[in-house]
């Protein structure tokens, strides 16, 4: 009888150590080795650039055998919600962390504290400051588009297509964030000396700011034609002020989203900046898998833009598909 209780004890010792494997299984590589364990945070997850970015960044993830942790605050301008994702990241454990930040100045504390439990910082789409960089001591990779370049493009055809003169108006993202600064000012810079700047507001990067905005313009600029905005989701709630006042006004976007590529091909909006979201969320995996292997990785990736109008956005709209269907 003694014999049997010892034998049952050890099979039960067996099934306990191989239900402890399987409940791990889905942390652990094919040769028993801890997958690697990236945080990857957005901006929000309520914009198709952004969708498409992370879809493209989980594609790679899965095909490099890495876990990857997406989070996102609802609303892109908040800075504290992001913040206490990264903590919160930085707390279980991550091995690495990839970022589209909503506040340079928020994360500093973020940053440095990467910085002293080793956790390396992959940058994307809009720039964390270099004085908060420097600030916190750390080196971070930065993975995105020239937003002055992208802006430049669409102020060049304004220059071509559009009489000298136009009463034009801005609609600006978050207040104080590098890409939508970059945006205004490269728009402004090709446009210099043959638009008439009537009107520029804010609206937060967010579909119903631009809405708002674009109503006050409007009321205050009734000859208002051309409205350039740093965002396709401010745009599309400019057209809807617009067509709701009956006016005739020419609105250019940024981001080539698919609903604003859409527009486009309706002649609804003149044009879009296109960006690459999705390589920026490949080549952000790639290259953070590099940097956790102790391999070179790069430290600035131009990742691209176009302008794109009626004559060229089917081209593009089929390009958007691989990561929307």
């Amino acid at each position: 009888m003694k014999r049997f209780l010892v034998i049952l004890l050890a099979l039960a010792m067996i099934f306990t150590l191989v239900g402890c494997g399987d409940g791990n299984a889905k942390d652990t590589a094919s040769d028993g080795e801890k997958k690697l364990k990236i945080g990857f945070i957005p901006l929000t997850l309520n914009n198709e650039f952004f969708i498409t970015m992370v879809k493209a960044a989980e594609e790679k993830a899965e095909e490099l055998g890495v876990q990857l942790d997406v989070q996102a605050t609802d609303q892109h301008a908040d800075a504290s919600a992001q913040l206490e994702i990264v903590e919160n990241m930085i707390t279980s454990g991550v091995d690495g962390i990839i970022i589209v930040p909503s506040s340079s100045e928020g994360l500093l504390s973020s940053l440095q504290r990467c910085k002293e439990t080793g956790i390396p910082v992959i940058n994307l789409d809009t720039r964390i400051e270099q004085n908060v960089l420097d600030e916190a001591g750390i080196e971070v990779p930065f993975y995105g588009t020239d937003n002055y370049a992208g802006a430049e493009l669409a102020g060049k055809a304004v220059v071509e297509q559009f009489a000298k003169g136009i009463e034009t108006a801005i609609l600006t993202g978050i207040k104080g964030q590098e890409s939508g600064e970059a945006r205004r000012d490269g728009f402004l810079d090709a446009v210099e000396g043959h638009v008439n700047i009537v009107a520029e507001q804010s609206a937060n990067w967010e579909v119903d700011q631009g809405y708002v905005a674009t109503q006050n313009i409007i009321t205050a600029n009734p000859d208002v034609k051309l409205i350039f905005s740093c965002n396709d989701g401010m745009a599309i709630g400019a057209l809807r002020a617009v067509e709701e006042a009956n006016k005739d006004i020419a609105i250019i976007g940024f981001d080539a989203i698919s609903e604003a590529l859409n527009l486009v091909k309706e002649e609804k909006l003149y044009g879009t900046v296109a960006q690459f979201p999705a390589e920026m969320g490949i080549k952000s995996i790639e290259n953070m898998v590099k940097l956790l292997n102790d391999e070179e990785a790069e430290t600035y990736i131009d990742t691209g833009t176009k302008f794109i109008t009626k004559d060229n956005v089917d081209e593009h709209i089929e390009y958007t598909k691989k990561y929307l269907d």
